[in-house]
């Protein structure tokens, strides 16, 4: 008659193994070296025994569960291989007992000083030692992922900022000294900011919106302010995108606490943008105002790319196209034009120049005396660029244009070919 399972399986013990990429067989490898390494290399594992623990069809004996937590960095309950009767709680209720006795009594007594040890060890050993050099290299990564971001395909990035974090992660699952922790949270933080604004400019706002949420939490851990008004401004900007200008402005009010002087600009033009969606001329200009006493020139941080003068004139020709000030906007639409195509910066900031272009586009709709062919062509141009280089933003704002000239002029050619290929433009999807 075959066995009778006793328990479920232990979806745990697979995820432990499989989020490290290894085998049955490679775990069993592993086990026995830590066996080596806590000075019991008479114990043996095989691929055999972790497909039992897995299935749930036996768990391991006290001896080999102590290297198996080892193995894991995770205590015997958080990994299921308690007894129903070794719960916390009942052993809890033990200590009651005990109290009340006035005494240990003889077996469970024991049991309990022993599983009481063995925590203490298992505990004890989930603090691991970073490698200052690693840490290093993730600081140089996010540094690149930085700069990367404005002249790399979004798609392209991801899996390479996804496959820091994991990392970043894993180290967090232990403990480290205060100093180690506070430095891979903040990691955590900055990876987390770049995979929302990648998840974002990629077109997906459900996955953007998450790890937004995610890198506030870290953000806010650790209080740095660059991160802080990084993270809530890139909220308020998918919240802006996704039709909500007045969730837009109470998340880049909420930014305001942590302004600096690399991210105040941004903060400030972005709430001219929500006020301008929302119709608030006055408050729109005192915002275009900010904006541009702070302007500053800085080298690029984790975070918010720097508010450059190309950057400001882009975004007050945006904010004065929603206002209806065509002629105003246009003229700074041209220098925006012009400052994202001198030589230095022509081969990256892919993204900007297209919604600077757009924004020109725009400009050329609402003035007095349109000019419907040539914001067709400037349209046609902003989105004519390689699939890598297709971000999320410039779609949104190349579709407003289409609806724009769809309104007074459809059955113009230039206007028509616009729309034909505009249906045409897809985002990419992140590398596997």
């Amino acid at each position: 008659m075959p066995r009778q399972r006793r328990w479920q399986p232990n979806k745990r013990l697979v995820y432990e193994r499989e989020r490290r990429g290894w085998s049955q067989d490679d775990a069993a490898q592993q086990a026995n070296k830590v066996a080596d390494r806590l000075g019991q290399p008479d114990l043996l594992f095989t691929a055999a025994q972790f497909g039992r623990w897995e299935r749930g069809e036996s768990r391991p004996r006290p001896p080999l569960r102590r290297v198996v937590c080892e193995l894991y960095h995770a205590s015997a309950e958080a990994l299921g291989l308690l007894d129903q009767g070794d719960t916390t709680a009942n052993r809890r209720t033990a200590i009651k007992a005990i109290t009340v006795v006035g005494g240990l009594g003889a077996l469970s007594g024991r049991r309990l000083l022993l599983d009481a040890a063995d925590a203490a060890v298992a505990a004890s050993r989930k603090r691991t030692h970073v490698d200052p050099m690693r840490l290093e290299e993730l600081d140089q990564d996010v540094e690149r992922f930085a700069l990367d971001c404005l002249a790399l395909s979004h798609a392209e990035l991801f899996p390479q900022v996804w496959d820091d974090w994991q990392q970043v992660e894993q180290l967090l699952d232990a403990r480290q000294n205060l100093k180690d922790r506070a430095h891979l949270t903040l990691l955590g933080g900055q990876l987390t900011y770049f995979l929302a604004r990648l998840s974002f400019n990629l077109g997906d706002y459900v996955a953007a919106r998450r790890h937004a949420v995610l890198a506030w939490q870290y953000a806010e851990d650790v209080g740095q302010p660059v991160l802080c008004a990084s993270v809530r401004t890139l909220q308020g900007t998918i919240a802006y995108y996704a039709g909500q200008p007045q969730r837009s402005l109470n998340l880049l009010r909420a930014a305001e606490p942590y302004d600096t002087s690399y991210t105040g600009a941004r903060i400030a033009a972005n709430t001219a943008r929500a006020h301008a969606a929302l119709h608030d001329r006055r408050s729109a200009e005192r915002a275009l105002a900010a904006m541009e006493r702070q302007l500053v020139d800085v080298p690029v941080q984790p975070g918010d790319t720097p508010y450059t003068p190309a950057t400001a004139m882009s975004a007050l020709a945006s904010t004065l196209v929603r206002l209806g000030e065509g002629e105003a906007a246009e003229e700074y639409a041209r220098q925006a034009v012009a400052l994202h195509n001198v030589p230095d910066v022509s081969d990256t900031l892919f993204e900007d120049r297209g919604n600077a272009t757009l924004n020109l586009a725009g400009s050329l709709v609402v003035r007095r005396q349109p000019e419907p062919v040539e914001a067709a062509r400037l349209g046609t141009q902003a989105i004519a660029v390689p699939d890598q280089q297709r971000t999320e933003t410039v779609r949104t704002r190349a579709t407003e244009l289409a609806q724009l000239l769809d309104r007074r002029w459809p059955t113009t050619p230039a206007v028509k070919d616009f729309a034909e290929r505009l249906r045409e433009y897809k985002l990419p999807a992140p590398a596997a």
